[in-house]
């Protein structure tokens, strides 16, 4: 049986605070780098991509294509990792794919989330009377609601479900920016829109949610103990794989044609457009 050559990709995403890059090997993650940049991610990111490529002994020629998350987040951080993405890609002629960063910071903090309670069932002295495991306790649907702060009230989010039959979250409602007030009445309203058996035994809140907490509160009138608020970062690992699935899937985007994922005009090009 003849087996196909493992394809290597490069990752990259500088949508948030922190500079994510991921070296893959199909979905297999060889090495990842995460740091918080405080979204000064002009500094250090060509360097954690060549650290990462010696320490898996992965030359240019050896990549087969290069995936980058879009945002929405930092205006800036946005266009730090799109453009070397473009760059290296047009000039080594590869495919390059983009992703939402709000699904690798969603699979980001849902595997946080695994990782703690693994680690209070271990150290739990009665862990023998409760689930084993975090897979057993995820047996059903969990939907996963990304934070990324956008201020005023505002944040970027989006809807994604995990279940044990899949692998890699699935997107319910797109990418957005809207006032966080707003978005957990429409969340409320449409858990409540679906008959029990379809509605998540877990919603779990993650990503940057400091400033966004007594907001999210508001969801526990309507769907009481399942919902589950943890702050948290986007991470290489999960950034890779969300990248890397797209790249194998073939979901290819025109080098010149991929775009950031702003969801809204800058401060600046708004200001433009109100004086033009």
């Amino acid at each position: 049986m003849n087996r196909q050559p493992r394809k290597r990709f490069l990752v990259l995403d500088t949508a948030t605070a922190a500079q994510a890059v991921a070296i893959m090997e199909d979905e297999q993650v060889l090495a990842a780098h995460s740091s918080n940049a405080d979204r000064n991610h002009s500094v250090g990111l060509m360097d954690s991509i060549t650290t990462l490529m010696a320490q898996t002994g992965t030359e240019r020629h050896q990549l087969d294509g290069i995936a980058v998350g879009i945002g929405p987040g930092s205006y800036t951080g946005i266009r730090i990792a799109v453009t070397t993405a473009k760059t290296l890609a047009w000039t080594l002629q590869l495919p390059v794919a983009g992703f939402s960063s709000l699904a690798a910071l969603a699979w980001s903090g849902y595997h946080a989330r695994a990782e703690r309670e693994e680690t209070d069932t271990t150290q739990s002295a009665d862990h023998e009377a409760q689930p084993s495991s975090f897979a057993e306790m995820a047996s059903g649907l969990d939907w996963i609601i990304p934070l990324i702060d956008a201020r005023r009230a505002q944040v970027y989010t989006g809807l994604f479900q995990i279940s044990a039959e899949q692998q890699l979250p699935q997107q319910l409602q797109d990418d957005r920016i809207i006032l966080m007030d707003e978005w957990m009445q429409r969340m409320g309203e449409y858990y409540q829109s679906l008959p029990e058996i379809e509605r998540p035994q877990r919603i779990l809140i993650v990503g940057e949610t400091a400033a966004h907490t007594e907001r999210a509160e508001q969801l526990r009138t309507i769907v009481g103990e399942r919902l589950q608020i943890r702050a948290s970062s986007l991470e290489a690992q999960r950034a890779g794989q969300i990248g890397a699935a797209r790249l194998l899937a073939g979901q290819n985007d025109p080098v010149h044609t991929l775009l950031p994922n702003y969801t809204q005009l800058s401060e600046a090009e708004a200001n433009l457009l109100r004086h033009s």
